[in-house]
């Protein structure tokens, strides 16, 4: 049984093992990303706060209307059940 092949992968210089009779990869060791430029990484911080922000605004809007659908609701409800006068129906009969 021939031993695995080292390539270097020529788009993201990893370490691959490939099996000679398959073709197919064992292993890849994958390069770790250079380090970024603080100021990039200060800048992505920034633009994602702003869109954290921005849907944490729709959110807060969407719960407030949320909220005053569900007490109409129950404002229709209670409406109905003062109104209504059949007593309420028993757990234990099927009609």
């Amino acid at each position: 049984m021939p031993e695995a092949l080292d390539i270097t992968c020529p788009c993201c210089e990893a370490l691959l093992k490939v099996d000679p009779e398959t073709g197919s990869v064992v292993w890849a060791d994958k390069k770790k990303p250079k380090p970024k430029d603080f100021d990039d990484l200060v800048s992505k911080v920034g633009s994602r706060r702003s869109v954290i922000d921005q849907k944490f605004a729709r959110s807060v809007q969407q719960t407030r209307h949320q909220s005053e659908i569900l007490d109409k609701k129950f404002q229709e409800a209670r409406k109905r059940a003062e109104s209504d006068n059949k007593p309420p129906p028993h757990p234990f009969e099927n009609d």
